[in-house]
């Protein structure tokens, strides 16, 4: 029988690509053989509306060539999240008014940006973002032409949520990011690689990643990435361990889990269902499973997919169908995590069927 943790690597597993730039990923999102996502204008008037739309009001002022102005831009929303890759084809400058009910992360894939938020003066490059607050000045003083940024608009009640059920207590609101947000270290060029995944998937109409079961657990990989990525006052609070979950807890949630594979279960969600804080929880699945919650959902979901295999019919169901119907979006680290759990590939245990 292989290890838990060996089936857990395959299903998560990133084929060895944790190394690679942000530059590299955009390429990969390039590659994509999908509709044309994107928007292009000419007229200054229409691109406030097209920003308005997907973001905040604001005022639009060219600081380069009228002749030479265009705003080109794909934009998607994931639940509570807004992605923008967004370029000026002029100087621009931009201010948003407020107060605005989301925070803000302004991410530079290339060029850069010059940006102005509580008194702060910063210069944006590919080594660094900047996380704006929903209370306090917002303004890009100088977007230049050519400049190419990610414009990510997330919820505040989301993210405040979030962070207050991470850490278990109250907190002062609106969180105290820290308006620089190095793009140098691991973690944080892990974070920007999903987003960037999560936001080339929704281009396309019928992606997977439009199914809730998909796209809820990483909205909250998202939304939790930034806590842990970004600096804040409640950082340290993050990182101290937590009290773990009492083994009842832990099989309550297990049960959960096991009465509803199929639903867009979250760890958030089977926290409070189980009315600990989630990193209680994760604490004890770690403690009495040797997993995260998460990790167990996605053992239990792979046992329901390879029953189904067993008991369909060929002629009727495939792989790919039954894959996907248990969340399975990548074919390859399916089959994978099925062959090292059961010692057969998927379609073998279809063709099997009985």
């Amino acid at each position: 029988m292989p290890s838990v943790g060996a089936v857990l690597f395959l299903l998560t597993s990133n084929n060895g690509s944790g190394g690679a730039t942000i530059r590299t990923a955009m390429a990969d999102a390039n590659q994509v053989a999908w509709p044309d996502p994107w928007f292009r204008t000419t007229s200054p008037d229409e691109a406030i509306h097209l920003c308005e739309n997907a973001y905040y009001p604001h005022q639009l002022r060219l600081l380069g060539p009228s002749n030479c102005f265009a705003l080109t831009q794909r934009v998607t929303c994931a639940g509570p999240i807004t992605v923008g890759d967004i370029t000026y084809d002029t100087d621009v400058a931009l201010s948003f008014d407020e107060p605005r009910a989301c925070y803000h992360v302004c991410v530079p894939l290339n060029g850069w940006l010059e940006s102005r938020h509580r008194g702060q003066q910063l210069t944006l490059t590919p080594t660094l973002a900047s996380i704006y607050r929903p209370d306090a000045e917002m303004a890009a003083t100088r977007w230049p032409g050519g400049s190419r940024h990610l414009a990510v608009k997330i919820d505040q009640v989301a993210v405040d949520r979030a962070l207050e059920t991470l850490v278990d207590r109250p907190i002062d609101l609106p969180i105290a990011f820290d308006a620089a947000l190095p793009l140098n270290a691991r973690a944080t060029h892990d974070w920007v690689r999903l987003l960037l995944m999560v936001h080339r998937q929704l281009e396309c109409p019928d992606s997977l990643m439009r199914h809730s079961v998909v796209l809820d657990p990483l909205v909250e990989s998202l939304i939790h990435g930034l806590l842990l990525v970004a600096d804040h006052p409640y950082r340290q609070a993050l990182a101290a361990p937590a009290e773990p979950g009492r083994p009842a807890v832990v099989r309550d949630a297990m049960d959960i889990i096991e009465a509803g594979p199929h639903l867009p279960l979250t760890t958030s969600t089977l926290a409070r269902r189980c009315h600990v804080s989630v990193r209680a929880l994760q604490e004890g699945f770690q403690r009495h499973l040797g997993m995260s919650p998460m990790a167990y959902l996605r053992l239990v979901r792979l046992r329901r997919a390879h029953r189904d295999l067993r008991s369909a019919d060929p002629a009727h169901s495939s792989v790919a169908t039954i894959a996907h119907r248990w969340g399975f979006t990548h074919l390859g680290r399916f089959a994978a995590a099925h062959k090292t759990m059961y010692g057969e590939t998927p379609l073998q245990a279809l063709h099997s069927a009985r």
